[in-house]
């Protein structure tokens, strides 16, 4: 039993490995030729095309990686029922899904790996590759921005922040308004100051007025120093849009806050959608096997290999679109960003479990 299984598990890594070698050597040329007229233009060496390729390679790779399990599993499968070894294993009193559920704790570590891949080195090489892209080949400086103007930050209990000028670098703020309602939204309290320093993990008001509001009365208390309790560091007062392939789960967490607190519903919900599509991602390869497994063993001795990867091709493209459709709706709010971002795996999952159960032992 043991054979077998190391004979099955051989097999399909094998393929696995091949297919994904295939489709690297497939994004390299793509890449160069989508890219082509850009070096040409910057006249960038030999070296820094290669590296700026390579660097890329593995995000690419992470979005057909599920194809290569497809393939497998369809290839490797596919040539034991025309091989009629399925016949033999089945006729040596073998349960069939022994061989389905080896298979599906396959599926579970390439999963795993590739969730490694995508939260700890996909980040770092998307960034060395803008870096390469912008420093090494376009011969510019990388420009981050200190400065702001005109920021508004929500606060929790009615709070609103209102700044004039925000320097990250000095972490210093010019024409400061605090304001706070009450439940009615009511105004209660007006702080209004001319300058603040981050200290201490919050901001001191320097130089204001502080006017409290009683029904139609009001009073001022002037000040020299505040603290105004608003621990929101400058890092964080400040929204720098950046694309999701460079964020890892924490950076992510923290971006969602950030949105949230200057109020853009519309790029939280698209940045949730995001965040739970991370997640789900880790299951694909299961899910592909769950399509796959029934179709290669029902279907394997009928199809030759051409057949089978175009069909691996047919359910690729009706998952990218299922999974467009749901993210639209997700951003638009007919669907939350759980539902956008899983109910395709959800989808694949029920058909292919409802063709997998008719498997027979």
């Amino acid at each position: 039993m043991k054979i077998l299984h190391i004979y099955i598990i051989k097999n399909f890594v094998k393929i696995f490995l091949f297919t994904t070698s295939t489709l690297a050597l497939i994004g390299i040329i793509t890449e160069l030729l989508t890219r082509m007229s850009f070096y040409i233009k910057y006249k960038a060496s030999f070296y820094m095309i290669l590296v700026h390729i390579l660097s890329n390679i593995p995000w690419w790779l992470m979005q057909v990686l599920p194809i290569a399990t497809l393939l497998a599993i369809l290839f490797s499968l596919g040539d034991l029922s025309k091989k009629n070894e399925v016949i033999a294993i089945k006729a040596a009193g073998i349960n069939i899904w022994q061989l389905i559920v080896l298979l599906f704790i396959s599926g579970f570590v390439i999963g795993l790996c590739e969730f490694s891949v995508r939260e700890f080195i996909v980040p770092k090489l998307n960034l060395y590759n803008e870096v390469i892209k912008k420093e090494k080949i376009k011969k510019e400086k990388l420009n981050i921005k200190t400065e702001f103007s005109n920021l508004i930050v929500s606060m929790p209990n009615n709070k609103r922040f209102t700044i004039g000028y925000l320097n990250t670098e000095k972490k210093i703020i010019k024409d400061i308004i605090i304001e706070k309602y009450n439940n009615e939204f009511i105004i209660e309290r007006l702080v209004l100051a001319k300058a603040g320093v981050w200290e201490n993990n919050t901001w001191l008001l320097k130089n204001g007025v502080i006017r409290n509001f009683d029904n139609n009365f009001w009073n001022e208390i002037y000040f020299k120093n505040y603290n105004s309790n608003m621990h929101i560091s400058p890092s964080d007062m400040t929204i720098q849009i950046v694309d999701d392939h460079l964020l890892n789960i924490r950076a992510f967490k923290k971006y969602i806050n950030q949105v949230r607190i200057f109020g853009q519903m519309k790029e939280e919900r698209r940045v949730l959608i995001a965040l739970n599509v991370r997640y789900a991602t880790g299951f694909a390869h299961i899910i592909v096997m769950i399509i796959g497994i029934p179709f290669a063993l029902g279907l394997g001795i009928k199809l030759n290999k051409i057949l089978n990867f175009t069909f691996a091709l047919f359910i690729a493209f009706i998952y990218w679109g299922i999974k467009a459709i749901t993210s639209s709706l997700g951003e638009n709010f007919f669907l939350s960003p759980f539902l956008a971002a899983w109910l395709p795996y959800f989808v694949f999952a029920t058909i292919g479990a409802y063709f997998l159960v008719k498997v027979k032992k």
